[in-house]
C-alpha cells in the first residue's frame, strides 16, 4: 500500500509531465502554424512600363478584396514611386496567397489624383493588372483580379 507521501509525489511527477507536454505542443503548434504561414505566402514582383518621361511619381495599390478595390478613398497597401528609366519595380516579399488587383497611375504633376479632362477621361496614364480595362471607369474586380498562388510570381502592366 502507498503512503500519502508517495501519492502526492506520483501526482506531482504526472503533473509536471502533462504541463511539459502541453507546453511542448503549444510551441509544436505555434510552430507549425509558423511554418504554415510561410508556406502560404510568397514573393510578387511588379513590373510598370510604358511611362513616357520620369517626371512625378508612379502611384501605386494593390487591394486585397472587391470591396476596397472599388473604393477610391482607401487602398490596401499604396505606394507613390519614383519612375526611372521609363518604368518601376515594385517587390512585395511577404504576401499571402489570395486574391489581388493592383492599379497605378503617372502622377506627373504630383497633385495625388488622376486628372482627367471635361468628360472625364483621364489625362495622365493608368493600368490595371491583367491589363485590364473598363467602359466609361475602372474595370471591374472581376478583370483587374488575379491569384497570387506561388512562392514567386512576377506581373506586368503597361500604362497607357
Amino acid at each position: 500500500m502507498k503512503t500519502s507521501k508517495a501519492i502526492k509525489t506520483n501526482f506531482r511527477t504526472k503533473s509536471i509531465f502533462i504541463l511539459i507536454f502541453l507546453i511542448y505542443s503549444l510551441s509544436e503548434l505555434n510552430f507549425s502554424q509558423s511554418i504554415s504561414d510561410s508556406l502560404s505566402m510568397g514573393k510578387l514582383k511588379i513590373i510598370i512600363t510604358g511611362f513616357e518621361n520620369n517626371i512625378g511619381d508612379c502611384r501605386f495599390a494593390i487591394d486585397n478584396s472587391e470591396e476596397v478595390y472599388e473604393r477610391e478613398d482607401t487602398v490596401w497597401i499604396g505606394k507613390i514611386l519614383p519612375i526611372e528609366n521609363n518604368q518601376v519595380i515594385v517587390m512585395i516579399d511577404s504576401l499571402k496567397y489570395g486574391e489581388y488587383a493592383i492599379k497605378v497611375f503617372h502622377d506627373e504633376n504630383k497633385n495625388g489624383e488622376l486628372d482627367t479632362d471635361f468628360l472625364g477621361i483621364p489625362d495622365e496614364d493608368y493600368g490595371f493588372s491583367n491589363d485590364a480595362s473598363g467602359w466609361f471607369g475602372p474595370p471591374s474586380w472581376e478583370n483587374a483580379m488575379f491569384i497570387f498562388n506561388q512562392p514567386e510570381m512576377t506581373i506586368k502592366i503597361e500604362v497607357d
